[in-house]
């Protein structure tokens, strides 16, 4: 992450808190010149300060570098999607065994009709 994507993220969630970058310079305990200079993206900023920013705009630090915090692993909702899919499966399973069922019906009715087809086939040619 580029130093100029944070200092947007703070100046956008700066002024979401509604502080300025007055209150902000206090509150990390630097000049205002030097606040501005990192909001400009003038002076790297350190960790410590990143850390203490998250925590004076009340949002994880992830947000802050990143613009978003990540999702984090939902057990529950892993859980809710592995148990719909099992479902799914079993049930395409028991549809398969079910359409199985019809093809072997249909492939006994074709072999029925067939052994007709050749009796008449027999008696005509008898009949000739």
């Amino acid at each position: 992450m580029d130093n100029s994507s944070i200092k947007e993220n703070v100046r956008r969630l700066r002024k979401k808190g509604n502080l300025t970058q007055e209150e902000m310079a206090h509150k990390l305990d630097i000049s205002l010149t030097a606040y501005r200079d990192l909001e400009a993206g003038k002076t790297q900023m350190l960790n410590s300060k990143v850390m203490k920013m998250a925590e004076l705009l009340n949002v994880p630090t992830e947000e802050l570098v990143l613009g978003y915090t990540p999702q984090k692993n939902d057990h529950h909702a892993l859980e809710e999607i592995r148990s719909e899919y099992c479902t799914t499966i079993a049930s395409l399973e028991r549809r398969i065994t079910d359409l199985e069922k019809i093809v072997s019906g249909l492939e006994t009715i074709i072999e029925s009709k067939n052994e007709i087809i050749s009796m008449l086939k027999k008696r005509l040619g008898e009949e000739k």
